[in-house]
C-alpha cells in the first residue's frame, strides 16, 4: 500500500460508492482527506466512523461560490494541496429529443464545469505543494462521443478528457501532472444503455475498486510526477 502520511487529497463525491471507496483507500494509505459532498452527510459521517481523521468538505462543486468556500477551508486546515480527485459526474438517459437544456446542462455542470472551477480554484494550493496531481475521472468510452442516449454523459467526458490534456500542458511549469483515469462498468453500475454489461467485456467481469487503487497507487506516488497528460482506461477491454 502507498504510504501518504502528511499529504493532503481532496476527493469529490466522497459520501458514496467509487468516491467513498477511493477516499477509504486513501485513508488507508495515510492521506490527510478532506471528503468532498453536497447533500449526503450520512455517507460521510459513515467514513468519519471508520476515519476520524478524515475532514468533511461540503460543497457544490457547480457553483464557483461554494467551491471557493471549500478552497478556503482546505487552505485554513492544510495551506497546500498534495492532490485533487475529482470523481463527482452524473449520468442522464434518454434521447436528445426528450432531454431538456436543463438536464443537458446538469449533466455537462456536473461532470465537467466543477472540474474547470476546482482545478481553477485550487491551482495556487496545488502549486505551493510542489510536484502536485490532479486525476480526474472519466470513463472508457470517453473518447467516442457517439451514444443513443447518453450523449450528454459521452460529451462531457470527451470534454473532461481534453481540459485534462490542457492542464498538463500549462501547469506542468508548476510541477502540477494532470491525468485521467477511465473506467468501465464497474460493479457498482447503476444503468447501462442495453443488455448485460460483462457480454462486452472480454475479461468477462465488472471492475471492482481494486481495480481503481493501482492507478492511484501509480498517479500518486513520487516517482510518477513527469507521467501527465494521460488517459488510463480500465475496463478489461470493454473499450476495444
Amino acid at each position: 500500500m502507498l504510504d501518504l502520511a502528511g499529504k493532503s487529497v481532496l476527493i469529490t463525491a466522497a459520501a458514496t460508492r467509487t468516491g467513498a471507496g477511493l477516499a477509504r483507500y486513501l485513508l488507508g494509505c495515510g492521506a490527510e482527506v478532506f471528503l468532498g459532498y453536497r447533500k449526503n452527510r450520512s455517507g460521510i459521517d459513515e467514513i468519519l466512523a471508520e476515519f476520524p481523521q478524515a475532514r468533511p468538505a461540503q460543497g457544490d462543486v457547480t457553483d464557483p461560490a461554494q467551491v471557493e468556500r471549500m478552497r478556503a477551508q482546505v487552505e485554513r486546515e492544510r495551506g497546500r494541496l498534495f492532490a485533487l480527485i475529482n470523481v463527482v459526474g452524473d449520468w442522464h438517459q434518454a434521447p436528445i429529443l426528450e432531454t431538456s437544456y436543463e438536464e443537458f446542462r446538469s449533466v455537462i455542470a456536473n461532470n465537467l464545469d466543477s472540474v474547470f472551477l476546482l482545478s481553477k480554484a485550487f491551482y495556487p494550493l496545488l502549486k505551493a505543494q510542489g510536484n502536485a496531481r490532479i486525476i480526474n475521472f472519466a470513463y472508457a468510452y470517453g473518447e467516442r462521443v457517439a451514444s443513443a442516449e447518453a450523449f450528454a454523459y459521452h460529451i462531457a467526458k470527451l470534454g473532461l478528457i481534453s481540459l485534462t490534456k490542457s492542464l498538463a500542458k500549462q501547469w506542468g511549469q508548476d510541477q502540477i501532472s494532470a491525468n485521467v483515469i477511465s473506467p468501465g462498468h464497474l460493479f457498482n453500475t447503476i444503468v447501462t444503455e442495453a443488455g448485460d454489461p460483462c457480454d462486452s467485456i472480454p475479461q468477462g467481469r465488472l471492475g471492482t475498486y481494486e481495480d481503481l487503487y493501482c492507478l492511484l497507487d501509480l498517479l500518486l506516488r513520487d516517482e510518477s510526477a513527469y507521467l501527465t497528460g494521460s488517459n488510463l482506461i480500465v475496463s478489461g477491454g470493454y473499450n476495444l
